[in-house]
């Protein structure tokens, strides 16, 4: 008589995998409470950019993990990360020191367009695969799905640090957006933990920094549309004094007078009330056929989506009277199902090198602050065709 061997877990895809830590560090850093329910299959699949059965491994093995609870035909509800999570099945493992958690401090995005997994999730597992393997544990400290006013942003990003200092993390990787706020605080973080700043630096403030090189990125883009054939070639962006905005203006217009042709810079409003008027668009978008852009290279993805649907109501098409393009690739088609021509960052690269980095100066505290700036590749699409000669 054979006798059946149990089989283990099912091995997790890595789309299962990723979306397993990312649960598990937002229960570990108490973004889902003990006693809270998960939400539902649909909204977390829609919030991680994952197929629901995707949501349905990472959940199983939640539980087999004692992280969560469930019921037949009931929502998960989270147990107590203290007690399961360093727990083996034969009995309690110690506690992981607090000197061995990292805190990567940031706000988790998301949206209906973006389809293969927001920046932040993607930055998350670059450095969480670093820490890893080096023996860290990656802490999620989420801010939130969106930032908001500058003062409620200043406030969530003051605490967070506080909270990482006070409970003995062993350094920090910080995405910031209240840029203008908490540089003491940013300074004094600097000075007792390891500190990453990601994306943008806190002005005034000397930390190590992992980002884009925005200004060549924008440069190439630029150039792109300018050699496809067009010659008026405008330029959307808000007027932040950060500088992924201000390197990324200062591409665009290396790029245009290199070639000799015309600066068409539109500012539109810092604030995303759909209902404040984009004047300065409607006013050049309306120039006669012979003055207006043929192309519009957007700051980033989103900005473009809108310039899409605001082009739309002027009759104006995409790609056939303006060629558009974003920056970021978090969004890879207009809502119109046309492919957008974007600049990708390489965001899982920047999470590893700023692991990388934290874990240098982990090593030896003393050595210098570096600013490191990657890379990024032009993603073209169907909405930055050759221009059709004799169109400008």
């Amino acid at each position: 008589m054979n006798t059946a061997i149990p089989s283990g877990p099912p091995a997790l895809t890595r789309g299962a995998l990723r979306a397993t830590a990312t649960l598990r560090e937002r229960i570990a850093s108490g973004f889902y409470g003990t006693g809270d329910w998960l939400p539902t299959e649909r909204a977390l699949a829609e919030d991680l950019g994952v197929h629901r059965r995707v949501i349905r491994a990472a959940i199983d093995e939640l539980v087999r993990e004692g992280m969560i609870s469930q019921k037949p035909h009931c929502r998960p509800v989270v147990g107590r990360p203290a007690e399961t999570r360093m727990s083996t099945p034969d009995k309690e493992g110690p506690a992981l020191p607090a000197s061995n958690l990292i805190a990567l401090i940031m706000w988790h995005g998301g949206g209906r367009l973006e389809r293969a997994g927001t920046a932040q999730a993607r930055i998350f597992w670059g450095v969480n695969d670093q820490l890893a393997e080096a023996g860290y544990h990656a802490v999620f400290l989420d801010l939130g799905r969106n930032p908001g006013a500058e003062e409620e942003n200043a406030l969530r990003e003051a605490a967070h640090l506080n909270y990482a200092v006070n409970h003995g993390f062993g350094g920090v990787i910080f995405y910031p957006y209240a840029y203008r706020s908490n540089r003491t605080l940013v300074k004094w973080v600097s000075q007792h933990i390891p500190l990453i700043t990601i994306d943008r630096v806190v002005s005034g403030v000397e930390t190590n920094f992992v980002g884009v090189n925005n200004y060549q990125a924008m440069f190439e883009m630029t150039t792109q549309l300018l050699r496809q054939g067009h010659r008026r070639v405008a330029y959307i962006t808000k007027n932040e004094p950060i500088h992924p905005v201000q390197d990324r203006l200062q591409g665009y217009i290396a790029a245009v007078r290199a070639a000799g042709a015309p600066q068409m810079v539109v500012s539109i409003p810092s604030t995303d009330n759909p209902e404040e008027p984009w004047r300065i668009v409607d006013a050049v978008f309306r120039l006669p056929e012979g003055e207006r852009p043929t192309a519009a290279a957007c700051f980033n993805d989103y900005t473009a989506v809108k310039l899409a649907e605001y082009l739309q109501r002027l009759g104006l098409s995409i790609p056939k009277d303006v060629a558009l393009s974003g920056f970021d690739d978090i969004i890879q088609a207009l809502p119109s199902g046309l492919g957008l021509t974007t600049v990708a960052q390489p965001y899982e690269e920047i999470g590893q090198r700023a692991a990388q980095l934290l874990l240098r100066r982990l090593d030896n505290p003393s050595i210098p602050a570096e600013f490191i700036e990657m890379p990024a590749q032009i993603s073209l699409r169907e909405s930055t065709p050759e221009l059709t000669p004799g169109a400008d």
